[in-house]
């Protein structure tokens, strides 16, 4: 099932939401505007008139609320999920690809040499691999990284979370990617709009 990419009303994604959380927004009045195809259409009694009542949504909708700090919330907590999902369950030292129960977080530096817990510092590694490799740098394992470990930011993290995007959902988080010297004209639009 797709998910419903809802944003702030300056155009900022905030998170992932089901069909009926979006169609709650809309039946509430606080979507502010929105894009995409149409991906669910509820149907509600009879009205007075005999007409159907019909609420539809798109799989992109910006509501009405407080405006989202990306500099404050935009940093992606490293978690096993999410780093499988950043290096595409593809272990970092033999490249086989692996389902998450065969699969590890491996500290290039090992914490107990003072290694970081960061996203700097960790890649996925199949079990054997992180087994075999130990408490050794990858010099020391004889095996070197087969990619570079990088920190994801807010847009990359949202296309992390639902593998499921739609066309027009990937578009859109792609589009705003690089697009931070926007950030503060976003942050005007939206106070403009809260004070209304």
């Amino acid at each position: 099932m797709s998910l419903v990419l809802a944003l702030d009303a300056s155009g900022l994604p905030r998170k992932w939401i089901n069909y009926e959380d979006a169609i709650t927004y809309f039946a509430k009045e606080m979507v502010v505007w929105s894009l995409g195809d149409t991906i669910a259409t509820f149907r509600g009694g009879v009205q007075n008139d005999g007409v159907m009542s019909v609420i539809e949504t798109p799989s992109i909708i910006a509501v009405r609320g407080k405006g989202f700090n990306i500099e404050k919330a935009g940093k992606v907590i490293l978690s096993n999920k999410t780093l499988f999902a950043r290096d595409k369950h593809v272990c970092a030292y033999c490249g086989g690809i692996f389902n998450n129960g065969q699969l590890s977080r491996d500290h290039i530096v090992p914490v107990s040499r003072g290694g970081q817990n960061s996203w700097m510092n960790c890649v996925t590694a199949c079990i054997k691999c992180n087994t075999s490799k130990g408490a050794r740098t990858p010099q020391e394992f004889g095996k070197e990284l087969i990619y570079v470990p990088y920190e994801p930011n807010h847009y990359e993290n949202m296309i992390l979370q639902n593998r499921n995007l739609l066309i027009d959902q990937m578009e859109y988080l792609r589009s705003e990617e690089h697009t931070s010297e926007l950030q503060s004209l976003r942050h005007l639009v939206c106070r403009l709009l809260l004070e209304k």
